[in-house]
């Protein structure tokens, strides 16, 4: 839900009626929100002024090239491209964000495996790695969780829609570890949830056995489905994943109801 907020905070830099008169406004706005960008495009077809003065807008649509929307990870292309955007006048007076009917877009990210492995090494994902704990265990064994470490990840992308990923699972508690290699086919089934196709796993070279990957499979794919997002709101659908040797190319298409938002009270 936060990125969904971000980028419904940005588009409104985009149509707000301080900004409303050129397209290079909008772009200053856009990558007043980013890192840093190599390029960005920012087109907004707003049609009548007195529309976008009201909060509506035809289209938005952004290009951008090697665009670092947080600290450490780059993407190679991030598009968007949106239908028409409706804002509740009164809150767009005041600097709010809230739809007046769905928002809909199509975002299209590419990224290179040499940036998401310099983003794995990165501090914001380091903190993370060593605070992530192991899931899918039973109850009783819990206290597992906290005994391993993840470190040195590392992706590898393979034509035909795999992914290689290789650690070391570190043992915090007798010392040493293993080395991890797990490589798996990834498919989209209808749109939102994760296929994992023909996992192989091993551990110091030694192939893990199917039933001991199920349960985190099984976690893993579940935490990733879609569908658990409509409950808030928000519809996502994948229009396209495809994975080639070095870079990985995902398109989507997300709709978020009125309802995300929080309407302004009227004024007495």
């Amino acid at each position: 839900m936060e990125l969904v907020t971000a980028l419904l905070s940005s588009l409104l830099l985009v149509i707000s009626p301080v900004g409303f008169v050129v397209d290079q406004v909008a772009e200053d706005a856009i990558r007043g929100q980013l890192i840093s960008a190599e390029s960005l495009d920012v087109r907004v077809d707003n049609g009548p002024s007195y529309q976008l003065l009201q909060g509506r807008v035809n289209q938005v649509r952004i290009a951008g090239r090697g665009v670092v929307p947080i600290e450490g990870l780059r993407l190679e292309v991030a598009d968007l491209e949106t239908d028409p955007i409706d804002l509740e006048f009164r809150s767009l007076r005041q600097g709010q964000v809230v739809l007046d009917e769905p928002f809909q877009g199509a975002v299209r990210l590419v990224v290179t495996e040499a940036d998401i492995n310099a983003f794995l090494l990165s501090p914001f994902v380091q903190d993370r790695l060593s605070s992530l704990t192991i899931g899918g265990l039973a109850p009783a064994q819990a206290r597992e969780r906290d005994r391993y470490r993840i470190a040195n990840p590392e992706i590898d992308f393979i034509k035909g829609n795999r992914i290689q990923v290789a650690a070391q699972l570190e043992d915090l508690v007798l010392g040493g570890g293993l080395f991890i290699k797990a490589e798996v086919g990834i498919a989209i089934v209808e749109g939102s949830r994760l296929q994992l196709i023909e996992p192989e796993v091993t551990a110091d070279g030694t192939a893990v056995p199917a039933q001991l990957l199920r349960p985190y499979l099984d976690d893993f794919a579940e935490q990733l489905n879609l569908q658990q997002l409509e409950a808030q709101g928000v519809t996502t659908r994948v229009l396209t994943l495809s994975v080639e040797d070095n870079s990985l190319d995902l398109a989507v298409w997300a709709r978020v109801d009125p309802s995300v938002t929080t309407p302004v009270a009227a004024a007495e």
